[in-house]
């Protein structure tokens, strides 16, 4: 079934900023156009707002179906509307923050929508608000958003043995989003040029608020979706992701040494399936990861079975791993005996479900 491959790049044409609109149109028209497919795909990748508003800088609202375009248009409208009160919040915390010379900086959703990325900021939709802190003052901002009404999110044991990029999540009744003070970017990879330091000493202040210099927001863009997003392990494209990435190399272009790093490389080949114009001269034409992924997107049934084979091929190599600790750390061995009918949940649940 080439129907999916065809669903995604109908996606990739809205957001584009260089694919023809007549031929748009033309497609977007057809009386056998698939809307529910855009929409099914559009909410997974989180981009039906984004697809609404590009609708409209194309002038091509008038294809949507009637109930469709009501539909988008209340959606749009109530992220526009979040996103305000985010924005609220992220100059409340940078307030707290530079009040108590707290050195940080704001990252991805936060970031861009301090720094009026899109023509709209409803395009971009918005969970957490992501914030490094200079490592050296970590439990100080941490202590700081507690005695402002924060607090932390229950954690699992997990947390307690295991490093993480940010401290446990941080709630309020006072705003909308939970706030992660991120300690570094990456738990499996250590890149040397997005180390805490670096970020941070080459911040910049946009609107009052602090946001990595834009190599460095382009770099995490990508490399969070290859990485935290499990995008290079199961090869997948996510077009929130992708909007971003291109809507960012339209500002400036990224540096020839770092699309030199394997991740970053593969991430632009992916999306270059769908964004060929915009990503013509980082995309490679011919890639056997491409010529996989696009198979996979044809037949449901290999796509199914790859991530299961993946999925089942973590899981194994996690056990082992957890096996050995449980086996050395008596502390560990201690709070999985004592947390054992979660744990014991979690896994059958990962079973049924796999």
């Amino acid at each position: 079934m080439a129907k999916r491959i065809a669903t995604y790049q109908h996606i990739a044409d809205i957001l584009s900023f260089e694919s023809s609109t007549e031929a748009l149109e033309a497609a977007l028209t057809a009386p056998d156009f698939d809307w529910d497919a855009i929409v099914m795909e559009g909410s997974k990748h989180l981009v039906l707002p984004a697809l609404y508003c590009r609708l409209k800088s194309k002038g091509l609202l008038t294809v949507l179906p009637e109930e469709l375009s009501t539909y988008l248009e209340e959606i749009t409208n109530i992220n526009r509307n979040r996103n305000k009160v985010i924005l609220e919040q992220v100059h409340w915390l940078s307030t707290v923050f530079n009040t108590h010379h707290i050195n940080h900086v704001f990252l991805k959703g936060a970031a861009v929508l301090a720094m009026d990325l899109y023509d709209d900021m409803a395009e971009r939709m918005i969970g957490d608000i992501d914030v490094l802190v200079d490592l050296e003052q970590l439990d100080t901002a941490y202590e700081l958003l507690i005695k402002n009404n924060y607090t932390p999110i229950p954690q699992t044991l997990g947390h307690d043995f295991f490093e993480h990029k940010h401290l446990p999540r941080l709630k309020t009744k006072d705003f909308i989003c939970a706030v992660e003070i991120h300690r570094k970017l990456f738990v499996s990879n250590e890149n040397v040029t997005l180390t805490n330091t670096n970020l941070i000493n080459n911040k910049e202040k946009v609107n009052d608020i602090f946001v990595p210099n834009h190599q460095h927001l382009i770099m995490h863009n990508v490399l969070n979706h290859q990485l935290n997003d499990d995008g290079y392990y199961f090869s997948t494209v996510n077009f929130r992701s992708s909007h971003e990435s291109i809507r960012l190399l339209q500002i400036e272009p990224i540096k020839h040494e770092q699309y030199n790093d394997t991740f970053i490389q593969s991430y632009f080949n992916l999306i270059g399936i769908f964004f060929k114009d915009e990503v013509l001269h980082l995309y490679a034409t011919k890639n056997l990861r491409i010529t996989f992924a696009l198979q996979r997107l044809k037949y449901p049934t290999l796509n199914h079975l790859y991530f299961k084979i993946l999925k089942w091929w973590r899981f194994i190599h996690i056990i082992i791993n957890r096996s050995i600790l449980f086996v050395k750390n008596s502390s560990y061995r201690k709070a999985i005996l004592k947390d054992r009918r979660r744990i014991s949940a979690h896994l059958l649940s990962f079973i049924k479900n796999s």
